[in-house]
């Protein structure tokens, strides 16, 4: 659990940009949400990889996602039964899933589509919420935060040694 903590404060303490630590929580979100072995699972792996984000913070972000992801399952099997059975969309998944990218997609299950569109919908929204968040964290909070008697009291035991050692 303290390694846990310690990658979460070394990526938001880190140089990288909010926008690549936003997008690691989008990443995550995705990732977190949809099944794991899923084509567009391994397209978002090598998308976290081109853009370099901060694959620390992906990974211990991914869990509370996949927890959120499990718990809303039967929301995104309705979602999905609905875009599939959509009157003006049935031609298009006919002609889509003969593809062979169509059927490695797994988009024709309902949680899977149902599941990608929500976490698509989510992540765009929380893009910008997790970047001005990381932004007041590190603007605002952070200062704060070093001033607690607690924190002062954390920096001397190996909890810190952790965090400045890694």
């Amino acid at each position: 659990m303290l390694t846990i903590l310690v990658k979460l404060f070394k990526a938001l303490n880190s140089e990288q940009s909010t926008s690549q630590l936003a997008i690691a929580v989008c990443l995550a979100i995705i990732l977190g949400f949809t099944p794991l072995f899923s084509l567009h699972n391994l397209i978002i792996i090598l998308i976290a990889l081109w853009f370099r984000v901060n694959l620390s913070l992906l990974i211990v972000s991914y869990p509370l996602f996949a927890f959120i992801g499990f718990l809303l399952s039967s929301v995104f099997e309705s979602v999905g039964l609905s875009i599939l059975q959509s009157e003006g969309l049935v031609s298009l998944w006919e002609s889509f899933f003969n593809t062979l990218f169509g059927r490695w997609s797994n988009f024709y299950y309902s949680g899977v589509i149902g599941s990608f569109v929500v976490s698509l919908t989510v992540a765009m929204i929380a893009f910008p919420l997790v970047k001005k968040m990381v932004q007041l964290y590190r603007e605002k909070w952070l200062s704060r935060i070093e001033q607690f008697k607690i924190v002062k009291t954390l920096k001397a035991t190996r909890f810190w040694e952790m965090y400045s050692s890694t």
